[in-house]
């Protein structure tokens, strides 16, 4: 039944693909909203005592609704599919929601469970969701392209992908590419297993199938290499098939995969696919949005202190924004927004759950710092204080991760917690902190959007539906494109 679902989707995408005037309109749509609520999404929650970031939420009209919401209500917030709009939510805000649902809730899903006989050998329940349907995604589509012969896989790890898709598609070669030599040894390891539990397995769910010999272990192979701008080339199947030894033809119609491509990955891979002849058909899931490139790198985002990070080249060519039509009117981000696109609001209504203390505390250590230490301090605590049973515990768990002096008593301490613990001001904390997840779907489409539009510069029409549960698998929409 999930096959023929993952089939349907797949054909019914492939068919018709999102043209661009409706990517144009959601980019246009997604811009509006990031620009208007900018305050939220790059507001780093640290300093909401500090900068006192509630006078927001009060200038629009939302205080009173907001703070009379019940816990399960909060903890819907930052899923617009969930969140219950009546008629007592201010206008403006139903608004928000309704847009933040139109940005992607137009996207198709797919649903179902794992079938029984899947070989899970070494898997996560989360790494076995994205597997199979992945697999089965990828399969349906060298069912459709019947030129393809052999399948490129980015990113592959220890293989889970690339060796599911070689078992179930007879007589397709599959290259599992990873930059992590232990991971392509692991591969290895791991795919010797697999022959001893996979195949007796297969000859009983397959029995009388004519390609029933054509599935064999030999057609996965796990190479080690890290995709750089260098190897977008006419020239790339080949040097693969170089690098593998033969193992894939240098002229063989390829398709692309990139399951979860991190950061910049997802656009290297575009650019890798437009470029050579050979690859007739990409299918990726991007992830990790934090770790993406910008053509603009933003004061607020490039920080002096414990979060910067070495960039890639703002000019390379696959830096954000791909796309002519958002590099013409172009949104970028800063740190505090891509990492918000990371977050996963559907996982987070269906835990019906409030966030924990520390965030409550930590924002009333912003304050104490900015109080008792004549310069601020850099002030990453991390996941340091986290487990800190009450205030002064998580303080002085604090003060030894950031290596300050401890001097300050527990009397002074306690004093801080207490000039905000009336209870309103950490449930306006709380309220705050859903809401911005709320717009996080908003920043993670607009990215996606923009590769989409970059793939119609090139005259291709590109297709995305959501192939994985988002509670599962919060980075839940797939990119899929052919050359005609």
């Amino acid at each position: 039944w999930y096959q023929r679902r993952v089939r349907e989707a797949v054909v019914s995408t492939q068919s018709t693909g999102v043209q661009r005037h409706e990517l144009e309109c959601k980019a246009d749509k997604c811009r509006g909203i990031l620009n208007r609520y900018k305050f939220l999404i790059d507001t780093p929650l640290v300093s909401f005592l500090v900068d006192d970031h509630w006078q927001y939420i009060e200038e629009l009209g939302w205080s009173k609704f907001l703070l009379s919401l019940s816990d399960q209500d909060v903890s819907l917030l930052p899923d617009p599919k969930a969140f219950p709009v009546t008629s007592d939510t201010p206008q403006s805000l139903s608004q928000l929601v309704s847009d933040c649902l139109e940005t992607y809730g137009s996207f198709p899903m797919v649903e179902s469970e794992i079938p029984q006989g899947f070989v899970k050998l070494g898997m996560s329940p989360k790494k076995q969701h994205e597997v199979f349907r992945m697999g089965e995604a990828v399969k349906n589509i060298i069912e459709r392209n019947k030129g393809i012969s052999q399948v490129i896989d980015f990113g592959s790890g220890k293989g889970y992908l690339p060796e599911y898709v070689a078992l179930t598609s007879p007589g397709i070669k599959v290259v599992g590419l990873d930059r992590e030599e232990v991971n392509t040894l692991g591969g290895l390891q791991r795919n010797k297993l697999m022959e001893k539990l996979w195949l007796p397995l297969f000859k009983k769910q397959n029995e009388g199938s004519s390609n029933l010999e054509k599935s064999s272990m030999n057609h996965y192979r796990p190479v080690t290499l890290e995709l750089k701008e260098e190897h977008i080339s006419e020239d790339f199947v080949s040097s693969i098939s170089e690098l593998s030894e033969g193992f894939v033809s240098s002229s063989g119609d390829t398709m692309l995969v990139g399951l979860h491509a991190c950061g910049d990955l997802t656009s290297l891979l575009l650019q890798t696919f437009l470029k050579c002849p050979q690859l007739k058909s990409i299918v990726a899931a991007g992830c990790c949005y934090h770790l993406i490139t910008q053509k603009e790198r933003t004061q607020a985002y490039m920080t002096d202190g414990p979060h910067k990070r070495q960039l890639a080249d703002p000019k390379s060519i696959h830096a954000y924004p791909t796309s002519k039509y958002m590099q013409q009117s172009p949104v970028y981000f800063t740190r505090n927004a891509l990492n918000l696109a990371s977050q996963a609001p559907e996982r987070m209504s269906t835990s019906r759950s409030l966030p924990a203390k520390n965030l409550f505390y930590r924002a009333v250590f912003q304050v104490l710092l900015k109080g008792e230490f004549d310069t601020m301090p850099a002030c990453n605590v991390g996941h340091s204080a986290s487990t800190a049973p009450d205030f002064v515990s998580y303080c002085k768990a604090a003060f030894k991760k950031l290596k300050l002096c401890e001097s300050i008593s527990d009397s002074v301490i306690r004093s801080y917690y207490e000039r905000f613990n009336d209870g309103t001001i950490e449930r306006q904390l709380y309220v705050f902190h859903q809401l911005r997840i709320l717009l996080a779907r908003v920043i993670e489409s607009t990215i996606l959007i923009d590769r989409m539009l970059f793939l119609h510069d090139n005259e291709i029409v590109p297709s995305v539906f959501g192939l994985f549960d988002p509670v599962v698998s919060p980075r839940c929409y797939v990119l899929v494109a052919d050359k005609l």
